[in-house]
């Protein structure tokens, strides 16, 4: 019984651990890595960037009011990805995109 107990407690602490969550991909890397890849316009590295910001915002569209799925939907990709990295421009080098991305969700009203 005891052992029982000793691995439900550590089934439940561990759930807790993954709260904050961990992401993947193009969001780890910095504005100064996103800006070089996105000035270059093609190629494998150009194309996560852009799948990665088109997912994380697509994701938002899940857990926001109606009027943030207006406004994705009227500024479409390009211009969610323009905009992205008009913000990496004005955020400091080291800065993660899923930060900045993440930023911009939150104040998108």
């Amino acid at each position: 019984m005891k052992r029982l107990i000793f691995a439900l407690a550590a089934t439940l602490t561990t759930g807790t651990a993954t709260a904050d969550g961990f992401v993947m991909g193009a969001g780890r890397w910095t504005c100064e890595q996103v800006l070089t890849i996105a000035a270059q316009a093609e190629g494998s590295e150009f194309e996560q960037l852009a799948g990665w910001l088109m997912g994380f915002w697509s994701h938002a569209t899940f857990e926001r009011e109606t009027r943030f799925i207006d406004i994705v939907e009227d500024v479409g990709g390009r211009g969610i990805f323009d905009a992205t990295m008009g913000e990496c421009q004005r955020a400091p080098g080291d800065t993660q995109l899923y930060i900045v991305s993440r930023s911009m969700i939150e104040n998108t009203k």
